[in-house]
């Protein structure tokens, strides 16, 4: 259990790192496709791209981690799920 654990963590830090970079790709490609920013802004699409990368940090993460966990979990499922449900339901008897 821990290894599966360990590893959805780690899927979980990928999150934290290509979700913040990908924020800050697309708030440059809003910041040179839009006509808005550039000269004469006050710097509000500036600000996207330090505000953006911290929004969504947590999120990507969860994200990731869950998704780490999910696939770890399907991985452990058991091949022939009769023979566990087999096993579970004379788990305890003497035979």
């Amino acid at each position: 259990m821990g290894r599966l654990f360990s590893k959805a963590l780690r899927a979980g830090l990928w999150g934290l790192l290509l979700g913040p970079l990908l924020a800050v790709i697309l708030v440059f490609g809003a910041m040179i496709f839009d006509p808005k920013c550039g000269v004469g802004d006050s710097g509000g699409c500036a600000m996207g791209v330090v505000t953006a990368p911290i929004a969504i940090a947590l999120p990507s993460f969860a994200l990731f981690f869950l998704v780490g966990l999910l696939h770890g979990l399907w991985q452990r499922r058991p091949s022939d799920p009769a023979a566990a449900i087999r096993r579970l339901r004379s788990w305890g008897r003497e035979e």
